[in-house]
């Protein structure tokens, strides 16, 4: 796993997914609710770029089965969680211009709210025919919070009702109903949610369904000594 700190030159600024209006949005959306949702938020061209991107990396067998947890509390369930992954370097073109649209969301909710973003971590993530995900919150109970911010963009070609894998949303840690929300895997939608309230699940998929899941985090240093990931 690689933290994203990307090397712009200086006096540049990032490359954006969509304009300020929408990105305002976005925002207050994210600190009304918790939570998020852009549809056809990804260009085009960087959809199918990124499609092609972790297509390739299948063929190659370079997804590597999705754990839980981190360190020594990491493991592997798959009656929790189906899915392959490849976390992204920045390297291929496709994968740093994700994470220049993703450098300027960080700095836009940070100017927004205030919330002291400092780093990005993001994965392709591609489910099997029968993958899935079961309810769970994305910050870890064993660890000093960092992840603050979750950020989810799907690939898919023809999406399709009855395709399953939708992504089903809880208002927080305590809601037993129904999802608030589920949202359907389209390609180039994008979703953001606060990491340590907003539960979600994964539904069992029909076909293989593609995307890209990423963080932004805090720095969890403890008295002012910063604590780089690494």
């Amino acid at each position: 796993m690689a933290d994203m700190a990307l090397d712009l030159p200086a006096g540049s600024a990032p490359a954006p997914f969509f304009g300020d209006n929408r990105t305002a949005a976005l925002i207050e959306d994210l600190a009304a609710r918790g939570w998020a949702h852009a549809e056809a938020a990804l260009p085009d061209a960087l959809t199918h770029a990124l499609r092609l991107r972790l297509e390739t990396l299948d063929a190659a067998d370079a997804l590597k089965p999705a754990a839980i947890g981190r360190g020594d509390s990491q493991i592997r369930a798959a009656a929790i969680r189906r899915t392959q992954i490849r976390w992204l370097e920045g390297k291929d073109p496709a994968e740093r211009a994700f994470l220049e649209g993703c450098e300027s969301l960080r700095r836009e909710i940070n100017r927004t709210l205030f919330a002291g973003l400092f780093e990005f971590e993001a994965h392709f993530a591609r489910y099997p025919t029968g993958g899935h995900y079961a309810r769970h919150l994305d910050a870890f109970a064993d660890r000093p919070r960092d992840r603050v911010v979750s950020l989810v963009a799907w690939l898919n070609r023809d999406w399709q009702a009855g395709d399953g894998g939708e992504l089903d949303l809880w208002s927080g840690p305590d809601d037993t109903d129904p999802p608030v929300a589920t949202l359907p895997p389209r390609g180039g939608d994008l979703l953001l949610m606060m990491s340590e309230t907003i539960p979600h699940a994964v539904r069992e998929t029909v076909r293989p369904r593609l995307g890209l899941a990423g963080w932004f985090r805090i720095n969890p240093g403890v008295g002012g000594v910063l604590d780089p990931a690494g």
